[in-house]
């Protein structure tokens, strides 16, 4: 039944409904004049079984990461990590560049040919994982920058390595300025690539009329980790592609003496930057959960967990169902809003793999096909994001235990829900991609303990 403005202006009772799901023995009204002053609702209250949260943990197994805006920096993750409750992962770069001018004038002989990879400044792991051993290969397709690449999209690579060797590399050094031709640059990766490879660059960037002529010579790189079953890397670290200024975006820089000069300081470079109009950029990413604690999770077929898992797009989401809002009397909703709890297990080593900065909401629709909910609109604007909230907060539980809490305002989409008398409201949680496949949290689900447990907190205004 659709209900109009002026009705809603009718305000008969105020109440606060507190949702869980352990076969409902917890869904309660509690009169606003006797509301705890407390973050935390509880009480044996049974109104009956009609309101329930389903908890899972599901396999959202891609993302787009193509994505360019010129407002925005690249961002892209870069090497192999093992977590013992989540697997292994693995970050690789597919990237393309192009010269800085059409025909480019260069020397007849150059002298070598070093690919630049910024540092964000950013490795998310084990501080105490100190290495990363990278090498670069040639693409072997065209790419397409009216495409949309995904996490998990492969496109193949030619079989020999155009890095001169693999590059072992020392993360705790990444963050140093890197001295270049007698000068400090921003903190950067570089790794060298080979003669054979400098000589093509240099050929193509000679002889193309434009950028679609060289990208049709050069069609770009992929960079990658060396991933190994017994690899035991516990720490990516993040890189930029975008930038305004040499070494501070990805880039190919090619060195040469000038004029024939031999003296060190009459070394230049020229350089094959990425750029955001024109060049293919994207993070492919795999993940392996063989036998760890998170494929438990993900495989479960029961309706609803105890621990939901969760990491940073792509990989596991949790998948929220909140069937019987239907049931729940027409009212205005004034508050919505979804509480996530941490839980730390014994050995989860949280400390080091730390929980997002931010969890974000999608709807599901009937179809399984996801949705921006009504409270994120409109897009254009960032203050229904900032309304939403969804960033981690240090809390202190009743038990004593500190922890991190998520709280997530929905009130448009759950009033929706019950206007509409949908079976069930279905969502999909996410970490954040700004940095793509980071982060993971582990949260108490349906049947929790009742601190931890997820639950969602509404306030109404009923009417007559």
């Amino acid at each position: 039944m659709k209900i109009s403005f002026s009705q809603y202006t009718t305000i008969v009772l105020l109440a606060i409904i507190t949702m869980a799901s352990t076969g409902c023995k917890e869904d309660t009204i509690i009169k606003a004049g006797i509301t705890p002053s407390s973050d935390f609702i509880y009480t044996d209250n049974v109104i009956g079984d009609t309101l329930t949260i389903n908890a899972k943990t599901v396999l959202d197994d891609s993302i787009a990461t193509s994505y360019t805006d010129a407002n925005i920096s690249v961002v892209h993750g870069l090497g192999v990590l093992n977590d013992p409750l989540f697997g292994r992962t693995n970050w690789g770069i597919y990237m393309q560049v192009v010269p800085i001018a059409a025909n480019l004038s260069l020397p007849s002989s150059v002298d070598s040919a070093v690919l630049i990879l910024p540092y964000t400044g950013f490795a998310w792991g084990d501080s105490n994982s100190t290495t990363q051993t990278y090498s670069v290969y040639r693409i072997a397709d065209n790419l397409s920058d009216t495409t949309t690449y995904y996490s998990k999209t492969y496109t193949n690579v030619e079989s020999t390595a155009i890095s001169a060797s693999p590059v072992t590399v020392d993360l705790t050094k990444l963050k140093d300025s890197v001295f270049v031709q007698g000068a400090k640059k921003a903190p950067h990766l570089r790794i060298k690539l080979t003669g054979a490879f400098k000589d093509a660059l240099v050929d193509a960037a000679k002889n193309s009329a434009d950028n679609a002529a060289f990208l049709s010579a050069i069609k770009g790189l992929y960079i990658r980790a060396t991933d190994t079953a017994n690899s035991t890397n516990k720490r990516v670290p993040y890189f930029f592609l975008t930038g305004n200024a040499d070494y501070m975006r990805g880039s190919i820089a090619l060195y040469y003496q000038e004029n024939g000069n031999t003296a060190p300081d009459s070394v230049r470079a020229s350089f094959m930057n990425f750029i955001t109009n024109g060049t293919v950029h994207y993070n492919y990413i795999t993940r392996n959960y063989a036998g760890t604690q998170a494929q438990q999770y993900l495989q479960s077929v029961a309706k609803s967990d105890e621990v939901i898992v969760m990491q940073n797009e792509p990989g596991a989401a949790l998948d929220i169902r909140i069937p019987n809002l239907k049931n729940l009397p027409v009212g205005l909703i004034n508050k919505a809003q979804l509480v996530i709890t941490q839980v730390k297990l014994p050995n989860d080593q949280s400390d080091i793999f730390t929980t997002p900065a931010r969890v974000y909401p999608v709807g599901v629709d009937d179809a399984g096909l996801s949705y921006t909910i009504l409270d994120r609109m409109p897009l254009s604007s960032s203050s229904p994001l900032e309304f939403m909230d969804g960033t981690a907060h240090a809390v202190t539980m009743p038990d004593g235990t500190v922890t991190t809490q998520y709280f997530i305002n929905i009130p448009r989409e759950v009033q929706s829900a019950i206007v509409n008398r949908k079976n069930e409201l279905h969502l999909r949680i996410n970490g954040t991609v700004t940095y793509p496949a980071a982060y993971r949290l582990l949260a108490g689900g349906s049947n929790s303990n009742k601190y931890y447990k997820i639950r969602l907190n509404i306030v109404y205004s009923k009417i007559n």
